[in-house]
């Protein structure tokens, strides 16, 4: 927790001081051809702001649909569990699981004396 805390806390440093070097930098934006689509004078860190929000919102959908997709494993399982199929809702055997940070118990070893 403390770690989680502390980094967060470089990174939030971090984001800061890159505005306050680049709060006097601007640029101009063109979002379409001519005259009428340029924003003149935009802070850099603006720029890179909505280019950030623009690439988390792309990710949302395939967020979605892989909690989707997730959701619908989880119901076959239980309604596989609930009927006692052995071979599973799709017809291929159960796979072995590995919690993250169990480890594999092995023959424990015999002491000799």
């Amino acid at each position: 927790m403390p770690g989680r805390l502390i980094a967060f806390i470089l990174i939030l440093l971090a984001i800061v001081s890159f505005i306050g070097f680049n709060i006097e930098n601007s640029s101009d934006i063109r979002i379409w051809f001519g005259e009428k689509g340029v924003l003149s004078d935009v802070p850099i860190f603006v720029s890179f702001f909505v280019m950030y929000l623009i690439g988390v919102i792309s990710v949302v959908p395939f967020m979605v649909k892989w909690r989707m997709k997730k959701a619908s494993k989880d119901r076959l399982t239980q309604k596989s569990e609930k009927t006692g199929d052995d071979e599973g809702a799709a017809g291929s055997k159960k796979k072995k699981t590995r919690i993250l940070g169990s480890k594999k118990k092995d023959e424990e070893p015999s002491e000799e004396d």
